[in-house]
């Protein structure tokens, strides 16, 4: 029989329809740290609990996304002499490298049916002139879909699975694009004489968070997917970097410099109540969060 594949928004909305008694919880965070002397992967509660270090290594790992049914952990790593993407389980067992390459290979996100993987390579350009890549899951079938002089970077998946947004140098300053799946449809969503970086999509697919240093410094913004509506919502005079959406949509993990190096907060999905989660005088940064779902009345 033939295995059906769900993007993860319409594997929600299933689970909801057939056990009404499901809660979708914002379940654990990757994180990456420099507390250990160099950078590696971990993983704590969403409040910042139960920290955990993942990846040991002499050079660095960084930049964890979560497969969307939280069975593995993507990362970006040198240990071998130039930027590659490793996979691993939520563990840190399992640590195998994707790509093999003699240029750097930047990680972007996992597809919603956790069946591909988007990047970034400058593999086929060089001068760090990336374009974006999509590959099976394993590291097979490395397929280029951006064709551009200048660097496309920071791509991340829809949640239906039909679209990737992506940052692009193309128009002489960084701004947030959006193109289908195939790379076909480049669209530009943001237009501003500063840059706006890391586009991430709400759970629903509805709105982008991205980050833009356009009034001064790295702030934290959310827009419609189609780019209307840009809103601010975080306000302070350090940096705020790399928003990502928890699973239900309420709240928005990122880093930031505003305790004088890198903590990761919280905050809700309008920027209010943001709350820091990590403590540490070592930076920490990168957050990603995970899906998790309860069946309180399965047993």
């Amino acid at each position: 029989m033939k295995k059906l594949r769900f993007c993860k928004i319409s594997l929600i909305l299933l689970l909801l329809l057939v056990f009404p008694s499901i809660a979708l919880e914002n379940g654990k965070i990757a994180f990456d740290s420099y507390r250990d002397g160099n950078w590696e992967i971990y993983v704590m509660n969403s409040d910042g609990t139960g920290q955990t270090r993942l990846t040991s290594n002499t050079s660095v790992d960084m930049g964890p996304e979560w497969s969307p049914d939280g069975s593995k952990i993507a990362f970006g790593s040198i240990r071998d002499g130039n930027w590659e993407i490793y996979v691993m389980n939520p563990d840190g067992a399992g640590q195998t490298r994707l790509t093999r390459n003699t240029s750097d290979d930047y990680l972007g996100s996992w597809s919603p049916d956790g069946s591909k993987i988007t990047f970034s390579s400058d593999r086929d350009v060089g001068n760090g002139n990336d374009e974006i890549y999509v590959m099976n899951a394993d590291g097979t079938g490395q397929t280029r879909i951006t064709y551009n002089t200048v660097k496309d970077e920071m791509p991340a998946w829809s949640p239906d699975g039909s679209k990737i947004a992506f940052s692009s140098l193309r128009d002489g300053n960084d701004e947030i694009y959006v193109m289908n799946a195939d790379g076909t449809g480049q669209t530009r969503i943001t237009y501003n004489t500063s840059s706006d970086w890391c586009p991430d999509w709400s759970p629903v697919g509805s709105k982008i968070t991205f980050e833009s240093d356009r009034d001064g410094n790295m702030e934290i913004y959310v827009m419609n997917a189609d780019g209307t509506g840009q809103t601010r919502l975080t306000y302070n005079t350090a940096h705020d970097y790399t928003p990502d959406w928890s699973p239900d949509g309420s709240k928005i993990t990122f880093y930031s410099m505003r305790d004088g190096y890198g903590e990761i907060y919280v905050m809700n999905a309008d920027g209010t109540g943001q709350t820091r989660i990590t403590y540490n005088t070592a930076p920490d940064a990168e957050p990603n969060w995970v899906l998790q779902l309860r069946f309180p009345n399965l047993r």
